[in-house]
């Protein structure tokens, strides 16, 4: 709201979009056949991530000149980052029908992140349930300058870098604070299983990376282990910053915000080049997603259209561009509540909203 308590128009526009959905079945317009899992398609992306990860980290051992090894990094990040959005795909079941192996094929994928499945799994489903609702979504959630200025020095600059030079660090501390703290899950149930995904992960990643010590040494961990780990989580907060995150996107409280908006207004869907769509898993195309999890990746372009057909005008869709990042890092920085919840930088400057095609 403005000061005089009037609803700025592209706040108002965005609410009436969002008032057009309500009591609306999104996923009535899905034909039944996108949520078939096919299992080898699956397993085949699982296989082509796998291999781009594991060949990136035998060819840093294998290679002595450490410029050389920059690129690697970046791929096998690229590697890691496609492992996760399998497991992205086993977390919402839509893998394959066997729970277990969703578990199974999930746990490894998230092994060069030592993420445990359950874990984030939990995490995430919250993040779909609230789609930037400011009280309640759990990702990249922005702090209203009041809150900012109530942070410790540490604090802020945590926030700050993460929202800026080291946005890198957003999912590792989304990471830290939700990845072993059984604690942070408020059902009985949840809490079980994140222990038993933890001890997965502590034993798996025990043997993965022992192996890589016995193979190459301790040196190793640092080039072979921890610098694609970091890779992997640049790609890993680039795109989920990305997907939620416009300077025409409102973060909404509950007064506001509606479900159908949380599932298709509040995303904005990226056309990647066709490469890095494909090792990415379809991930920028996640409009559909957010409609319809359990939609496997490879349906999603074809969801995408159906949900253009029929919702016209409704899905936000824009061709990727390292400008269009830069934009982010530059002015989405603090949630300004008094200009329709879209976004002010750090030194209270609202951000026009910019419209997107």
């Amino acid at each position: 709201m403005t000061e005089a308590g009037t609803v700025p128009p592209e706040l108002e526009e965005f609410l009436e979009k969002s008032r057009s959905l309500e009591g609306k079945r999104l996923t009535d317009s899905l034909p039944k056949e996108y949520f078939e899992p096919r299992v080898w398609r699956g397993l085949s992306g699982f296989l082509l991530s796998g291999g781009v990860y594991v060949c990136s980290v035998v060819g840093i051992l294998l290679i002595p000149q450490w410029p050389l090894w920059i690129p690697l990094w970046l791929t096998a990040g690229l590697g890691g980052w496609g492992l996760h959005c399998i497991a992205h795909d086993c977390g919402h079941g839509s893998f394959s029908r066997s729970r277990r192996f969703n578990v199974l094929i999930g746990g490894v994928a998230l092994i060069p992140l030592l993420y445990p499945f359950h874990a984030w799994r939990h995490v995430h489903n919250m993040h779909h349930a609230h789609t930037n609702n400011i009280e309640l979504d759990t990702d990249w959630r922005p702090l209203p300058p009041n809150l900012y200025d109530r942070l410790s020095w540490l604090g802020k600059l945590v926030y700050a870098g993460t929202r800026t030079w080291a946005f890198w660090g957003g999912t590792i501390r989304y990471w830290l604070l939700s990845g072993f703290r059984p604690g942070f899950f408020p059902k009985a149930s949840m809490r079980r299983e994140v222990r038993w995904s933890i001890a997965f992960t502590v034993a798996v990643g025990a043997v993965h990376l022992g192996t890589l010590v016995f193979v190459a040494g301790v040196w190793a961990l640092l080039p072979a282990f921890f610098a694609p780990w970091l890779a992997i989580h640049l790609w890993f907060s680039a795109t989920t910053l990305m997907h939620h995150s416009a300077h025409d996107l409102p973060f909404l409280d509950s007064r506001q915000w509606t479900r159908n908006a949380g599932k298709l207004l509040m995303t904005t869907d990226y056309t990647y080049p066709r490469p890095l769509r494909v090792l990415t898993h379809n991930i920028s195309i996640h409009s559909p997603h957010h409609v319809a999890p359990a939609i496997p990746y490879y349906n999603l372009p074809q969801a995408q259209e159906a949900l253009k057909r029929a919702h016209p005008g409704m899905i936000r869709q824009r061709r990727f561009t390292l400008a269009a990042f830069w934009g982010i890092l530059k002015d989405l920085h603090l949630h300004d509540a008094e200009h329709g919840g879209f976004y002010q930088d750090f030194d209270r400057r609202p951000v026009p909203p910019r419209r997107v095609s």
